[in-house]
């Protein structure tokens, strides 16, 4: 499956990392993520945790409690995620020196 009409995603006010990460888990999966996402940042749902990466699955990024979650998808063995700087489809390693902790859900 072809990722690329997703590249051209810019960070904005209403448009950050979860809003993509929800449009991108749908484009690949067929299903609505925008809800069960929310509830789960929120500390009101969950998702089952992972020991490693599966394509596709969520992977949250985390520096300490008062830092803001990231969200990405891993998939096809890439991390794709949407940054200040735009839409990044690179190897997981890369995105996870930069973060404390790194969990993986579906």
């Amino acid at each position: 499956m072809s990722i690329d009409n997703l590249l051209d995603r810019t960070w904005s006010k209403g448009y950050t990392c979860n809003e993509f990460a929800c449009e991108a888990w749908k484009q690949i999966t067929g299903k609505d993520l925008s809800k069960r996402i929310y509830k789960v940042l929120n500390g009101k749902g969950r998702f089952k945790r992972l020991e490693e990466p599966i394509s596709p699955c969520l992977v949250l990024f985390k520096n300490d409690d008062r830092s803001p979650t990231h969200v990405g998808l891993f998939y096809c063995d890439k991390l794709l995620h949407l940054t200040p700087r735009g839409v990044q489809f690179i190897p997981l390693e890369v995105v996870a020196m930069h973060f404390k902790e790194v969990r993986y859900y579906t």
